[in-house]
């Protein structure tokens, strides 16, 4: 996503951020609004960031002890262990990594949400804000009663140059 919005001015950010499945009222886009909030700006908010501007977040605190993410840090070391160096790191390398965050993220947020979460590889996606091949589409099946039964949403993950790219779609 930070690559598509980076350069919105404010009124470009709530237009995409209203085509976005993220439950979003319009008292959400009048703040943006009263702060001026371009796409850059946007990016750079943290979570009191958020609060101070009058946004009602709810994160999720996950406990050191939770299995996926105790499983995730263990692969980490163990794989910072085996690789001669990261100053050179290619997209290999980097691809190791994030399949260890990516599968404890999975884990985590089926945990949290209930919901059927997969990851699917090397996929093609088409899209208004990316098409081409991605390395990782994490499925996100939705129950709710907001989409019909069996209808999914997908994160699309997408690699770009080197750098990591968000595109988030409902198909």
């Amino acid at each position: 996503m930070s690559d598509v919005v980076k350069d919105f001015n404010t009124e470009e950010l709530i237009d995409y951020l209203g085509r976005k499945d993220l439950k979003l009222k319009e008292t959400h886009f009048k703040i943006l609004r009263k702060e001026e909030i371009t796409g850059l700006a946007f990016l750079k908010l943290t979570k009191e960031d958020f609060r101070s501007i009058g946004f009602a977040l709810v994160f999720e605190e996950i406990s050191d002890d939770d299995k996926a993410f105790e499983h995730c840090m263990e692969d980490i070391i163990l794989k910072l262990s085996n690789v001669e160096t990261m100053t050179d790191a290619n997209e290999a390398t980097r691809c190791e990594f994030i399949s260890s965050i990516l599968h404890a993220s999975i884990a985590i947020a089926k945990k949290l949400t209930s919901q059927d979460i997969f990851i699917v590889l090397q996929k093609d996606i088409s899209g208004e804000d990316a098409t081409g091949r991605v390395d990782y589409a994490i499925k996100v099946w939705k129950t709710s009663s907001v989409l019909p039964k069996g209808s999914h949403a997908i994160l699309r993950l997408c690699s770009d140059s080197g750098a990591t790219r968000e595109c988030i779609s409902n198909k």
